[in-house]
């Protein structure tokens, strides 16, 4: 089994200069708001949620413009007239904190990717739809995919992840949770090796110290030793030898915003309260399961059990 985390960058040039043709060609036009779409980088994910963000706003009655990018420059006339700033990824956001006031709703970034923006800058309008999975999800995934589980491991870091929470969770699923909290990741194979022996497969949770590309490699080499399923929380995860996980792409987020937006005031937008993804995909790695004996039932009921619409 080869474990390597892909990066893929694809170019979607095209949304942003049709945004720009669209405020030309309708100067006078009258929108109901004026939203600005910042991005970390106009390629990959954020790029996607841009494209798919201009295509399901299309018929709202608001004016979307693309106000750049932290990479490449942030269009300062463009923030100046918007009513609302709508930023994919940390670093979209960071760069407009500060430039001015205005409503800022984050997308694609982690809760806790939001939660430093929002102590960095305690006064700004700040709200953001994250991508942070549901543990209840992820569980409810490892019981569709290994109903006759009991006991399932967790690594936590020790930036305050919510261990409560997460045995809360797993307890309503059906499932006991044995966990270790890694200070750094010298200590991490040890914590991982120590969790896998009392388990029957292991939990990838977003804490920030867990997530980097070499301990999620020291998370699958060690699980896959230990013939130990890995259920994770993004596609990438699956593709570098988790069994499974579950997660929501770009063009999800982009449609629960515009779900947002088409309910908010036409006038002045209030933001929402911060929130996970609604919707989600779910991936899997036929061969990881093939090579750990686990049966994968067709997607659709793997989702419904997913969702807890049908009993464990």
């Amino acid at each position: 089994m080869r474990v390597r985390l892909p990066h893929r960058l694809v170019l979607h040039g095209w949304f942003g200069c049709g945004l720009l043709w669209l405020g030309l060609l309708l100067p006078s036009t009258v929108f109901a708001l004026e939203v600005a779409v910042v991005v970390s980088q106009p390629a990959g994910p954020h790029q996607a949620f841009a494209d798919a963000f201009g295509r399901v706003t299309a018929g709202l009655g608001h004016r979307i413009v693309l106000a750049g990018s932290a990479r490449q420059g942030v269009d300062d006339r463009v923030l100046a007239r918007a009513d609302l700033v709508v930023a994919s990824g940390e670093a979209a956001a960071a760069a407009v904190l500060g430039r001015h006031r205005r409503p800022i709703l984050a997308t694609m970034l982690s809760r806790e990717a939001f939660e430093r923006l929002r102590r960095r800058h305690p006064e700004a309008a700040l709200s953001a739809f994250t991508l942070d999975q549901p543990a209840e999800r992820q569980l409810r995934l490892l019981r569709a995919l290994l109903p006759e589980s009991r006991r399932v491991g967790a690594l936590v870091g020790d930036a305050g992840f919510d261990r409560e929470a997460l045995a809360s969770a797993a307890d309503r699923v059906g499932l006991a949770l044995t966990t270790a909290v890694v200070a750094g990741e010298s200590a991490l194979i040890r914590g991982l090796e120590n969790v896998l022996r009392d388990s029957d497969a292991f939990l990838a949770i977003p804490d920030p110290l867990l997530s980097s590309p070499s301990a999620a490699r020291a998370i699958l080499l060690t699980s896959y030793r230990f013939r130990k399923p890995v259920i994770a929380f993004s596609q990438a995860y699956v593709e570098a030898g988790a069994l499974a996980a579950v997660y929501t792409t770009p063009e999800q987020v982009a449609t629960e915003v515009a779900a947002w937006l088409a309910r908010a005031r036409k006038d002045k937008p209030r933001l929402p309260a911060p929130r996970g993804p609604a919707a989600f995909e779910i991936a899997i790695n036929h061969q990881v399961a093939r090579a750990l004996g686990v049966r994968v039932d067709d997607e659709a009921s793997l989702r419904r059990l997913t969702e807890g619409a049908a009993s464990r």
